[in-house]
């Protein structure tokens, strides 16, 4: 009897409870789904594996979306291909690539639905019949069902996901040979059109002509000093205006800290998303060292400076979101103006004429881009999921 596909994990805070390294406290059912596959396939060695991945990824702002990627390549693997995860080869990774493309109807639900089915007791907790580990995006209702067509977004993020996995395994030395890596790497299931065009960022141009202008002005005057600092601050802490609003008050230099790359992180544990800020240490040299120079404060040691990165230019405390806008259009305007009287031609569509604060932080991710791995870029955008994440910073790129 060939056996149907099953759910593996559940949720974010049901998974917590796991440990990533045994089977204690597995969901029975799960495990006797496991014990019923195909031994060949070594589906318990094969779950632990995709276990410890999901382990290191349990954030709110992706579990879901690399749980439902990486739990098809798990069950693929061991139904279909019936063969260990360590076994797959650049040829089986490319015919699950396929498979997802278009899955049987037996692995197609018509809408999204539960995995199990709620319980006290966890013995009695059993599958969902109607959960598949493909989903119509809209209920087909009483129309003709049709085909199950994967669309490009979709599997670019499942061969994103896929090679994470066995870039994961391969640095762990439980593969020899990544199996994911040329196929992604070639962009063989990369979107044919942009999610995303690139607007509402700086040019590289723009941006230096604006950082030139804030350290001539913060040169010609030391008030300035604090505008320089504040618009670095939001660039290269990708901050949102909420979150100078809810963070400001506790942004000090205090709370940059060192990291073993070499970056810098917000190390205190009141800032939400830990280790997600990885922050140009350019930043601290160009910017925080500067500032603490040009105000005498260099003589305190940088862990014990309370100075606040976003603090007023008079009185005490944070400024508020309303005022950094206020601040970076007028500084844009200052920038214009000093373009035009050295005989530049600023366009009528250039950034600097219509650019908003949130400019600084779409231009400072898409920077991120450029050197850094999707998995890091998605920690630095912060409360949005990994699949709206990739659409925005990396499926629109050639």
């Amino acid at each position: 009897m060939e056996l149907i596909p099953r759910p593996c994990f559940g949720t974010l805070q049901e998974f917590a409870f796991l440990n990533p390294e045994t089977l204690d406290g597995e969901l029975p059912i799960v495990m006797d789904f496991l014990n019923r596959c195909p031994v060949g396939s070594l589906p318990i060695k094969s779950y632990i594996l995709v276990k410890q991945f999901l382990a290191r990824h349990a954030e709110p702002t992706r579990y879901a979306n690399y749980r439902a990627c990486v739990e098809r390549l798990l069950l693929w693997s061991i139904l279909e291909a019936k063969k260990p995860l360590t076994d797959l080869n650049e040829d089986d990774v490319q015919e699950f690539m396929g498979f997802c493309a278009t899955p049987p109807d037996s692995w197609v639900a018509n809408n999204s639905c539960r995995r199990f089915t709620p319980a006290k007791q966890r013995s009695a907790v059993r599958f969902n019949p109607n959960w598949c580990p493909f989903c119509f995006n809209k209920p087909a209702g009483n129309e003709e069902r049709m085909a199950y067509i994967a669309g490009r977004s979709g599997l670019a993020m499942q061969m994103s996901v896929v090679a994470s996995f066995f870039l994961e395994l391969h640095c762990d030395d439980l593969v020899t040979i990544n199996p994911a890596q040329r196929l992604h790497a070639a962009g063989f299931y990369a979107p044919n059109h942009a999610v995303h065009t690139g607007a509402n960022i700086f040019n590289d141009e723009e941006l230096a002509a604006l950082m030139l202008t804030l350290r001539d002005m913060a040169d010609e005057d030391i008030k300035h000093e604090r505008t320089l600092l504040m618009i670095a601050t939001v660039y290269y802490l990708r901050l949102q205006p909420s979150e100078i609003d809810s963070l400001g008050a506790d942004l000090t230099i205090s709370a940059l800290g060192l990291t073993g790359d070499g970056t810098y992180d917000l190390v205190e544990d009141k800032f939400p998303g830990r280790w997600a800020w990885k922050i140009h240490p350019e930043f601290l040299t160009n910017y925080v060292n500067r500032y603490r120079e040009r105000l005498g404060r260099q003589f305190i040691p940088s862990e014990r400076d309370q100075t606040l990165l976003l603090g007023k230019i008079r009185g005490k405390g944070s400024i508020c979101s309303g005022h950094a806008r206020l601040t970076f259009r007028t500084v844009c305007k200052t920038v214009i103006e000093r373009l035009t009287s050295s005989g530049c031609v600023v366009a009528p569509n250039s950034a600097l004429r219509t650019a908003s604060l949130l400019w600084l932080r779409e231009t400072s991710l898409h920077h991120a881009t450029r050197t850094m791995g999707m998995d890091e870029v998605i920690r630095l955008v912060r409360n949005s999921g990994a699949e709206t994440a990739f659409q925005r910073y990396f499926a629109w790129r050639d």
